[in-house]
């Protein structure tokens, strides 16, 4: 019996981990518009923003009420509702995924306004 361990032709440590973010970026869309990640990256969207983003926006803008709450608490829930939409109507991931960036990065926006203001 050989008791010898077998080693890959290539060591671990030599493979080509050299890609760009953009090649990894299009290979993650291409995994996740063909399995079935579609639906849980989805679900994990409208969690993030419906459950965790928006409310303590929403806290936010009513507990330190420094003026235009309700200019942002209209922005804070129309942007959930596009990042919804575009969801239930199965908009291609690459367009999901962008649309949630961008409102992740205006709520950030709004609520550094607002304690700016």
């Amino acid at each position: 019996m050989n008791t010898k361990l077998a080693f890959p032709a290539q060591p671990v440590a030599e493979h080509n981990l050299s890609h760009s973010w953009t090649t990894r970026y299009n290979n993650l869309i291409a995994l996740l518009e063909s399995g079935d990640y579609r639906f849980t990256m989805m679900g994990a969207m409208l969690m993030l923003q419906g459950c965790i983003l928006t409310p303590v926006a929403l806290l936010i803008f009513q507990y330190f009420d420094f003026g235009y709450s309700d200019l942002f608490a209209g922005f804070a829930v129309v942007s959930f509702f596009a990042v919804l939409v575009s969801n239930l109507g199965l908009l291609s991931v690459r367009f999901c995924l962008k649309l949630f960036a961008v409102n992740v990065l205006l709520h950030l926006l709004v609520i550094a306004l607002h304690f700016v203001h």
